[in-house]
This record gives structure tokens, sequence and C-alpha cells, in this order.
């Protein structure tokens, strides 16, 4: 578990290398999400999975599932936290959710799935907090 969420973050660090203006990466960050969680390949979110067969949460997989959703949370919020942008522990909040949304649209309902508009709806987020 701890392998995938190194696994994780170095996919998504090389999917949004290059973009460097901190909101425009959130966007970027949605947009790299959104293809696993359209792929006919996914089954969700690893760490997801693990908090459910293990919710005991003193268990050291959903320990480990967590902390790798509040380093997520964390990230979003740094880079909310940039001029321009409101209440970024806020917004963090909510794309944790669209972001946990998608995964689970992914294992629910295979490649055709919400999750397409995942990007659009993570665009609109951001700009509410404009």
């Amino acid at each position: 578990l701890e392998e995938s969420n190194r696994q994780f973050w170095e996919w998504l660090e090389g999917a949004t290398a290059g973009v460097d203006e901190p909101v425009e990466r959130l966007g970027a960050m949605f947009e790299a999400i959104g293809t696993p969680a359209t792929s006919p390949e996914s089954l969700g979110c690893t760490f997801q999975g693990t908090a459910a067969e293990f919710p005991d949460r003193d268990h050291p997989g959903h320990q480990v599932a967590q902390a790798h959703k509040k380093e997520v949370r964390d990230r979003f919020a740094e880079l909310a936290g940039q001029p321009g942008l409101r209440d970024p522990g806020d917004l963090a909040n909510q794309l944790l959710l669209l972001m946990d949304g998608a995964w689970v649209a992914a294992r629910m309902f295979g490649p055709h799935n919400p999750a397409t508009a995942l990007t659009t709806a993570a665009r609109a987020l951001i700009e509410t907090h404009r």
C-alpha cells in the first residue's frame, strides 16, 4: 500500500509536469485522474478499497489509506492557497470528494461512468472559489 502511494504521487507529478501555475496544476491533476477513472481496467481507488476492507481506523492498512487521502487533500489545499482563490481548505475538501466520487464511479459503472465529467466539474468548483 505504501508502494501504491509512492507510485500514485510519481504518476500524478509526472502527468502534471510542466504545469507550473498552481490553479492550472489543480485542473491538470483532474484531467490526469480522469484518464484512469474512465479506463476499462480501473477498479477504483486502492486506498478506498483498503479502507473498506479494514474499517477499523486503528488497523495499519486503514491508517496508510487515510494518510494517503490526507496527503491528497493537503496537496489540493496547498495549490488552492495561491492568490486568487478563497477558502483553500473548503476547496480542497470539495476536490477530494469529487476525486473520490470519480473512483467510486469507476468501480460502480466501469469505463462509461460519470467520471467523464470530472475535469469540467473540478474546473467549475475551482472557478467558484475565485
